[in-house]
């Protein structure tokens, strides 16, 4: 595609370029043709990633460079005050910021969105699969890595554009869509929205605006609720829905199942993944894969080929007979199917290792992780990560630690990593299987857990 995304813009600056959705907006304004430069607080490897195509980034602040840009795009985590931002203003640069550039985009070409509380990441990737397994060339911005492309955006040379529909900030509300997949809504940000009333709200909002299908989970009591001027279509286990699953077998680390799509043609579908959740997702990638007219059957052969997403069931180590396995889950029903996922994996003993992630969130939620974390043999609580948010008196990950106690579960809490690695490592045995759960920095534990393992006699 030669074509600029932004019409007469060519030098663009990406502010708070490091997070995976930034950083994934700046390569795809690379290979449109605009010139793109980005800066964050902190390193990372986001960040790096920018410089390997050619992306000149820097850490801090250099609003000196501001006359030089022609737009600045700010992340939703960027402080309206920041330095560069109001050097921008000054110097008569537009500030936008990250859903305003998402809505270019999807205007820019026919975009297909996967929203949900759970799933979105996977369902994307999925679905990116699905379409280069056929041999086509999507372009794609993934909140994640896929593993085997080691990317999560792309700028394809077909004119469909594969893109998580975020609920974060109300950020997808700002999408032009031609085709919708929502997997599940539940309580969460709800620090933006107020209440559920207003996510469902948005959601629906959403789902009413989209210029062709829209797919919901018959399973989940949110999206089965939803309706759109073209109806709606329904994917799931119940007997009502209009894509039925069943048939699903879990072999270690596949799932298979079977597909049987309106007309009553029946699919089988293989993902190399554990996990009822993965079924459950497949099966909704397909379903607007149909709705779409994209060849079901070719779809569901291309997802055996299906690399994962970093971050989401990744396995990390195999050392001393130990498995680790870090996944982002951070929300209590992510977590669940999580778990669920690594006992249909493994045969040993499951330890969940849990960073909570945000004060508030442990505050809305602290009952419900302990049923969910439970589930696990045995779970060990690392203190908040706060994502950028002030400490609220009271709310530590003790609240967890007391609710996985009264869940019946044998939980832990903790203070920095250091000293999981110290309590952790002693403790494991062959064949056991360590989760690392959370959206924070606990993906940082996975090598020094596994030098300690290897240590072991």
């Amino acid at each position: 595609m030669s074509d600029r995304i932004l019409a007469d813009v060519d030098s663009v600056h990406m502010v708070g370029a490091g997070g995976a959705g930034m950083s994934g907006l700046a390569k795809l304004l690379a290979r449109s043709g605009h010139t793109v430069t980005g800066s964050d607080l902190k390193p990372g490897r986001m960040l790096d990633s920018l410089a390997e195509v050619g992306i000149e980034t820097w850490i801090g602040h250099r609003p000196d460079r501001a006359s030089g840009w022609d737009l600045v795009v700010a992340s939703s985590a960027v402080p309206g005050g920041d330095p560069e931002l109001a050097a921008a203003r000054d110097s008569s640069v537009p500030v936008w910021e990250r859903p305003q550039l998402l809505s270019a985009l999807t205007r820019f070409m026919p975009a297909v969105g996967f929203a949900g509380t759970h799933g979105k990441t996977t369902c994307t990737a999925l679905m990116v699969t699905a379409l280069r397994g056929m041999g086509l060339d999507p372009s794609f911005l993934v909140g994640g890595t896929l593993v085997d492309l080691n990317t999560g955006a792309h700028l394809g040379t077909g004119d469909r554009f594969v893109l998580e529909a975020d609920e974060a900030f109300g950020t997808f509300l700002s999408l032009s869509l031609e085709g919708l997949l929502v997997t599940n809504i539940e309580a969460d940000h709800l620090d933006h929205y107020g209440d559920i009333e207003s996510l469902h709200e948005a959601f629906a909002d959403v789902a009413s605006a989209v210029d062709g299908p829209v797919v919901v989970c018959a399973d989940d009591p949110g999206s089965a609720g939803l309706t759109s001027p073209g109806g709606v279509v329904t994917y799931g286990f119940s007997p009502n829905a209009d894509w039925k699953v069943g048939d699903v077998v879990h072999d270690g680390w596949s799932t298979r199942f079977t597909l049987v799509d309106p007309a009553g043609r029946d699919y089988s579908v293989t993902v190399p993944k554990p996990g009822t959740h993965v079924a459950l997702d497949a099966a909704g990638v397909l379903a607007l894969c149909g709705q779409l007219e994209i060849d079901v059957a070719d779809a569901a052969a291309a997802l055996a080929g299906f690399g994962g997403v970093k971050r989401r069931f990744e396995v990390r180590a195999q050392t001393a007979g130990v498995t680790v396995v870090e996944d982002y889950a951070h929300h209590p029903t992510e977590i669940a199917a999580t778990i669920e996922a690594a006992r249909l994996g493994s045969d040993g003993r499951v330890w969940a290792i849990f960073q909570p992630h945000r004060y508030s969130r442990t505050a809305e939620l602290a009952d419900e992780f302990g049923p969910a974390l439970s589930g696990a043999d045995r779970v060990i609580v690392t203190a908040i990560y706060p994502a950028g948010e002030t400490p609220i008196p009271g709310v530590t990950s003790q609240l967890i630690v007391e609710a996985v106690r009264r869940s019946g579960g044998d939980a832990l809490g903790i203070g920095g990593f250091p000293e999981l690695t110290r309590r952790l490592v002693p403790e494991l045995m062959e064949g056991d299987l360590v989760l690392l759960l959370g959206a924070g920095d606990i993906n940082q534990t996975a090598e020094p857990i596994a030098a300690a393992l290897g240590g072991l006699r």
